[in-house]
C-alpha cells in the first residue's frame, strides 16, 4: 500500500517532468570556415605589425529552450597566420547567451564569454571578453544568410586596447556577412547544409581590414 501511495503522489510530478522535457526545443550549427582580411586603412605602421590575418577552423553554436526563446552557447577554434608571417590563433568559449528562433529555419542569438587570441611576432597575445550577435536567416529552400558581429574588450595587451576606430567603447570589432547555397530536409528534424561565401571585416589596433570568408555549414533543429 505504501508503494501505491508513493506512486500516486509521484505521478503528477512525473507527468509534469515528461511534459517539460517534450516541450524543450533545440538548434545547433557547425561551421568549418577559412578567412583572410587585409589592412586597407591604418595609422602609421609600426615595425612588425600585421598587414593581414588568415584563420581557419571550427565555429559551433547551440540553443535549447522553448519554441521561441532559448539558452545559447558557443565555441570557436581557429588558427592560421599573419602577413608578415606569424602563427595566429583565436579561440573562444561562450557559456552564456540568449537565442530566438523565428520560423522553422531562422534564428538570432546574442552570446558572451572569454577568448584568447594573438600571433607570434605581430599581434600581442591577449585575453578578450567578447560579445557576439549572429543571424541565420533562411531565404527560400536553398539560400541562407549567415551574418555575425563580435565586439571585444582586451585585457593584458595595452597595444590592442582602444583599437576600434568605429566603436569607441570597444577595443576590437570583427564581422562577416555570407550567403550559403545548399539544401535542407525535414525527415528526422530540420537539417540543412551547404557552402557559403562572404565578406569579412575587422578593426584592431587602429586599423581597418577587409577580406573574404569561405566555408561549409551544417545546421540542425528540432521541429
Amino acid at each position: 500500500m505504501r508503494w501505491l501511495a508513493f506512486a500516486i503522489l509521484c505521478a503528477p510530478a512525473t507527468a509534469a517532468a515528461d511534459h517539460w522535457a517534450e516541450s524543450l526545443k533545440g538548434a545547433a550549427t557547425a561551421e568549418y570556415e577559412a578567412s583572410y582580411v587585409h589592412a586597407y586603412e591604418r595609422p602609421a605602421m609600426d615595425e612588425g605589425e600585421a598587414d593581414g590575418l588568415g584563420l581557419a577552423g571550427l565555429r559551433a553554436r547551440g540553443q535549447v529552450g522553448g519554441d521561441l526563446v532559448g539558452y545559447s552557447i558557443g565555441v570557436d577554434l581557429h588558427a592560421g597566420a599573419t602577413a608578415p608571417g606569424g602563427f595566429a590563433y583565436d579561440c573562444a568559449f561562450y557559456p552564456m547567451g540568449l537565442g530566438v528562433r523565428f520560423g522553422k529555419w531562422s534564428r538570432f542569438a546574442v552570446i558572451g564569454g572569454v577568448a584568447a587570441a594573438g600571433a607570434t611576432g605581430t599581434i600581442d597575445d591577449a585575453v578578450i571578453l567578447p560579445a557576439e550577435a549572429s543571424l541565420e536567416l533562411a531565404l527560400g529552400s536553398r539560400l541562407r544568410v549567415i551574418a555575425r558581429g563580435r565586439l571585444g574588450w582586451v585585457a593584458g595587451a595595452p597595444s590592442r586596447q582602444d583599437g576600434s576606430p568605429t566603436v569607441a567603447f570597444a577595443d576590437e570589432l570583427d564581422a562577416s556577412f555570407s550567403i550559403r547555397l545548399g539544401s535542407r530536409k525535414s525527415d528526422f528534424g530540420l537539417a540543412g547544409r551547404g557552402y557559403y561565401l562572404g565578406v569579412g571585416y575587422r578593426e584592431a589596433e587602429g586599423s581597418r581590414f577587409v577580406g573574404a570568408v569561405i566555408g561549409h555549414s551544417i545546421d540542425f533543429a528540432t521541429r
